[in-house]
């Protein structure tokens, strides 16, 4: 399933030209951890060329819903860029970060150089919706403790390029706090899943890491829809 989804060999493919080609033709900035990066416009694209950046949206009463992670290679921006108009997301740095801003100048001229670029924008804009299509499905198809095993495999997964079958460790040290806002669930709810888990013995904690034990049953825990 979900290397179906999300294709390894493309992801390493973007990541890499992003990082590699077309940051150094970019203005290089440093933004340091818990720092917001906001872009005023929608005249440029930003590539995560180290630390870790998170995007989503804000309510007015502040409570926070996390869309997705970006990392090395990881771009943001691209959508109000194609689109032309600057939205309403925001960009949260979570570990100190190092970050290529490009102008319109320059992106315009790289395309028109080469419109195989453009393979790579379509790769991360469809990448995004399809996380999103997921995160929107499991909170109409499972509850919560669904929804946080899904979520476990899901990040496994992609971590890894290819459907889990045996015990991973998840390399983030995600904590509860990231993963309610991530999933749309509380935190007591996220502490409450990981505790079922723990004492179910599907999944344990090394180093701040969650480790998944047992693959079958965790997904034994979801409603698939794939």
């Amino acid at each position: 399933m979900y290397r179906e989804l999300f294709d390894p060999i493309k992801q390493e493919e973007m990541t890499t030209y992003f990082a590699e080609v077309l940051a150094p033709m970019g203005m290089i900035k440093n933004f340091k951890k818990n720092t917001l990066i906001d872009p005023f416009d929608a005249d440029h694209v930003y590539i995560v060329l180290s630390g870790e950046c998170r995007q989503g949206l804000v309510s007015a009463d502040g409570n926070e819903r996390t869309f997705f992670r970006l990392n090395r290679g990881t771009i943001f921006g691209e959508m109000d860029y194609f689109d032309g108009d600057r939205t309403c997301e925001i960009t949260y740095v979570t570990q100190k970060a190092e970050v290529s801003v490009l102008s319109k100048h320059i992106l315009e001229r790289e395309l028109v150089k080469n419109p195989e670029i453009y393979r790579h924008f379509i790769h991360s804009i469809i990448r995004k919706y399809r996380l999103l299509m997921m995160q929107i499905a499991d909170t109409r198809f499972n509850d919560s403790i669904g929804i946080l095993a899904s979520a476990l495999l899901r990040i496994g997964s992609m971590q890894q390029g290819y459907d889990l079958v045996e015990r991973t460790v998840i390399e983030h040290q995600y904590t509860h706090e990231e993963l309610a806002n991530t999933l749309g669930l509380s935190r007591p709810t996220i502490t409450s899943g990981l505790g079922y888990f723990r004492d179910k013995g599907l999944i344990s904690i090394e180093d701040r890491h969650i480790v998944i034990e047992k693959v079958d049953e965790i997904r034994a825990l979801t409603n698939t829809y794939w």
